[in-house]
């Protein structure tokens, strides 16, 4: 029990941390200006209490002259290609020195790293630089960002950038480009009588800058600017948790506006949803009128390999998810340099990149990454071929790459996995099928599968017995545990399971001529009740998983199939929907601390298999019947929304928890607290242990641009 014990001490750090910078003082090391609450980056020093390194000391002077800038750089600088390396990189004062994970030797610059492409959300966060970054004990380093001021009463945040840092293309990056992003690309429109965001360009509407003004009534932050390294964001109450919200909902909180102004819908001539007239301040001024048309028409000349066939498309993707298009200038270390429908994507590296080493040497030091398409069941033998050097897993796989670790040379790494459930079932609550939709809010409907399902088998089928049979909870030693939550309803016991089942009205307690339950009454009557389940492309687990369910349920007189395998986009668009799917089996679900991260179980967002509709950020969000157990996650989320009190936090993230106890709307089969990565010995510099999920955004919380390779 060693691994779940180091969970939960991780865990308790966690908490700990997190409450410590909600209190009104942010974790704070040596302020960008006098401020009496304040906060700067804690770039390379783990020690909060000691003044971090900020990305404002001058990297040290080194003994004999070293690279500064990979070779290929050089030898554009020396064709007047490109300007020297210190115009392209921020102020001696300002840059960013990665001093905590800059390796003791001198590494050297150049090749290539292969991992496999498992969508954008892998090699998005592999490569992703936010604002602020969040740290495994909750609190946050300014990255992008060089600090932050926070007033007296909690109410404006001052956002402080570094001078001279540049766009992958050699723009300045200014302060403008965070106030524009804000106030014309993620928030469009809104209903000043209710404060509910009605549009964005970026086709979402993140509830979580919102704050209550006198009236109670929730209202999205103020932002604007100050000047070219400086803006603000001000609140209508104080939130704790602010800044810990944008690492996690809006990590790159910015885009080039000079980029984007031709390709974003606006109405020049329209006041601005904010009420404020000075355009400099809202990132308006010069802005042109632009309809959908020409937006699109703009966005397709920008690149021949872009194809958007309208601008909610357009919005979606380039306003969201823009790390997959080339020729988007970003501040990124690698950007993508073709099309998102070749078979492997290839990232080079960025000339403008804006961090160095301890010894001011410019990262990344490898050239460039590629993303290789393939089955996931190739992925052990690549790695063991040598065709890809990094390669993540689970407990399923363990065994394979554990055991051709020297054939294959590479090292087999764990890391920590604050998961709730690593396999799971969830059941669509707001299915458009009423009949159905009845069926899956009765819980002791719920509670039948729970019991019929055979956890053991499950765990050694897909975990090769290395998870623990559990139910979906949060883990012991966390902040949000419960008490027996993890137990609940995991007992084998098919005989009792077909007596609930029985005592649901609606259906037979007789088989048909097939060997399933029917309906009794309504559309459906006489018809076996038959359940698709959702399952993801490249994920052999998940068919491994139905084809279980499949057989534990025949027992109960039920018919699982599996739906078409989907890939993450094109699943998530289905759950964006809300009511074109049943349910879905899931992995590594769960919130790494529902104050910080709700998502996987409050009802803020529509993208949680269970909530579906529900969501309160769903454009035609379904509002449950009083008393029951949705309508009070609803009433727990809107209360964790609106908080501006530590106390306030930690109570509506308790009902959220409790909420999920008391109704069990995911099915959790098997846990598991660790996660594994196979990385050849040629990659140097690879961190292992860390936290693995998507809040401290997986692999790079590595930072992978502080690797390097070395045969």
């Amino acid at each position: 029990m060693k691994k779940r014990i180091a969970a939960m001490l991780l865990a308790l750090v966690m908490i700990a941390g997190v409450f410590a910078g909600c209190a009104g003082q942010p974790t704070a090391t040596t302020p960008t200006t006098p401020a009496s609450n304040s906060g700067t980056a804690n770039s390379g020093n783990t020690d909060t209490t000691k003044p971090a390194d900020n990305g404002n000391q001058q990297a040290a002077p080194a003994e004999e002259a070293i690279e500064k800038e990979a070779p290929m750089l050089a030898a554009q600088v020396k064709d007047g290609k490109l300007p020297p390396l210190e115009e392209r990189i921020p102020t001696a004062e300002d840059v960013y020195v990665e001093a905590k994970y800059s390796p003791e030797e001198t590494p050297s610059y150049g090749g290539v790293v292969r991992t496999y492409n498992n969508g954008m959300w892998y090699w998005g966060p592999f490569c992703e630089e936010p604002l602020f970054r969040l740290l495994d004990d909750g609190t946050v380093e300014a990255n992008v960002a060089k600090g932050y001021d926070l007033s007296d009463d909690g109410l404006v945040y001052t956002i402080h950038l570094r001078e001279g840092m540049k766009w992958s293309d050699g723009t300045p990056f200014t302060a403008t480009d965070c106030v524009y992003y804000y106030n014309y690309v993620l928030v469009t429109d809104v209903d000043n009588e209710t404060g509910k965001i009605t549009k964005s360009n970026a086709g979402r509407n993140y509830g979580w800058y919102k704050t209550t003004d006198e009236n109670g009534i929730l209202r999205p932050a103020q932002v604007r600017y100050v000047d070219d390294l400086t803006f603000t964001i001000t609140l209508y109450s104080p939130k704790p948790t602010l800044l810990q919200a944008i690492c996690i909902d809006n990590k790159w909180m910015f885009c080039p506006k000079e980029w984007y102004k031709d390709i974003m819908v606006n109405d020049a001539s329209a006041p601005h949803w904010s009420g404020e007239t000075d355009l400099k301040l809202i990132g308006g001024e010069g802005l042109p009128t632009i309809t959908e048309e020409e937006a699109l028409a703009n966005a397709l000349k920008k690149s021949e390999l872009y194809n958007f066939e309208n601008f909610s498309k357009l919005g979606d993707q380039l306003g969201y998810r823009y790390w997959q298009y080339a020729g988007r200038p970003t501040l990124r270390p690698w950007n993508i340099v073709n099309a998102l429908t070749d078979q492997t994507l290839v990232f080079e590296r960025n000339p403008y990149y804006w961090k160095v080493d301890k010894d001011g040497r410019q990262l990344p030091y490898i050239d460039t990454v590629e993303f290789v398409g393939m089955d996931q069941n190739l992925w052990a033998q690549e790695e063991i071929a040598g065709n890809i050097d990094v390669a993540r897993f689970d407990a399923g796989d363990f065994p394979i790459y554990k055991a051709s670790e020297a054939v294959g040379n590479y090292t087999v790494y764990t890391e920590i996995s604050p998961s709730w459930s690593s396999v799971g079932l969830e059941l669509n609550q707001s299915y458009k099928d009423l009949q159905y939709r009845a069926l899956f809010q009765n819980i002791d409907f719920r509670h039948a599968l729970s019991i019929a399902a055979d956890r053991n088998e499950i765990n050694e089928i897909i975990g090769n017995g290395m998870m623990t049979p559990a139910q979906f909870a949060a883990p012991e030693g966390t902040g949000d545990y419960i008490a027996g939550a993890p137990q609940k309803w995991v007992e084998y016991d098919v005989a009792a399971a077909n007596k609930l089942l029985d005592g649901i009205e609606g259906i037979s307690k007789e088989l048909n001529a097939d060997g399933f339950r029917t309906f009794v009454g309504g559309e459906h009557d006489g018809q076996a009740i038959t359940i698709e389940l959702e399952t993801r492309a490249n994920a052999p687990s998940d068919a491994q998983l139905v084809a279980l369910l499949a057989k534990y349920y025949k027992a109960l007189g039920l018919q699982i199939v599996e739906s078409n395998n989907t890939d993450n986009n094109a699943r998530n668009e289905r759950y964006y929907a809300g009511d074109i799917f049943m349910g879905a089996v899931n992995s590594s679900s769960g919130s790494f601390n529902v104050m910080l991260r709700p998502d996987a179980v409050a009802a803020n967002r529509n993208n949680s298999a269970f909530v579906g509709k529900y969501g309160l950020e769903h454009q035609d969000a379904l509002t449950p019947e009083p008393g029951t157990g949705l309508a009070e996650l609803i009433d727990a989320t809107k209360a964790l929304v609106s908080a501006n009190k530590l106390e306030e936090l930690q109570a509506a993230s308790k009902r959220i928890a409790q909420a999920h106890y008391d109704n069990t709307w995911v099915i959790g089969f098997c846990v598991s607290d660790r996660t594994y990565d196979a990385v050849n010995n040629r990659v140097h510099n690879f961190r292992s242990g860390f936290v693995n999920c998507d809040e401290l955004r997986f692999l790079g919380y590595t930072k992978p641009y502080t690797w390097f390779i070395q045969d």
